[in-house]
């Protein structure tokens, strides 16, 4: 007689899913994609600010091609600025109400004009407040009044000036309350 197989032993168990398995998987695809992703990225990267967008990214050679461009006499010359600190000055028409609170710097080409204008602060600061008091609130708010001033200071502080000019009038600080 034939040996029959034994059926009270049970029967092999059916094969669980490993869940060693998988989890290599993920660690292999984070330790091999992660890395091949960054990699990727960087190329991408290196490739279009070499060929695609050259010079996109670097603005200093169109600046420096602009400076150049403003003549020589500007570059080789350093400037010097006077600043006359802190005016307060009564603007037309506002009876003392009101009151602008100003600092103006004056550029010039060399430090001999920037001494001749320290020496002559006084009247620098007159022609400052007689310039300013003459203009009512509706001139001092309008930006674009703002170049007209400018010019009105230069063209007279350049009257008082015995040599050299006033290259540039800046306001750093203009409050009006």
């Amino acid at each position: 007689m034939a040996k029959e197989a034994n059926p009270a032993a049970p029967a092999a168990p059916p094969a669980a899913p490993e869940t060693k398995g998988s989890s290599l998987d993920i660690k292999k695809i984070l330790m091999i994609g992660v890395p091949i992703i960054l990699i990727q990225t960087a190329l991408v990267y290196f490739v279009f600010v070499k060929f695609v967008a050259p010079g996109a990214g670097n603005s200093a050679p169109a600046e420096q091609h602009a400076a150049e461009e403003e003549g020589s006499a500007a570059k080789d010359e350093p400037t010097q600025v006077l600043v006359i600190k802190d005016l307060i000055i009564n603007p037309a028409g506002t009876n003392g109400t009101r009151f602008l609170l100003t600092t103006v710097g004056f550029e010039v080409p060399t430090a001999e004009i920037k001494a001749e204008l320290e020496q002559k602060e006084v009247q620098v600061r007159d022609i400052l407040n007689t310039i300013l008091a003459s203009k009512g609130l509706d001139e001092l708010t309008v930006p674009q009044f703002k170049e007209a001033l400018r010019k009105e200071i230069t063209d007279r502080v350049n009257g008082t000036l015995r040599s050299g000019k006033v290259r540039n009038v800046y306001f750093s600080k203009f409050i009006i309350q």
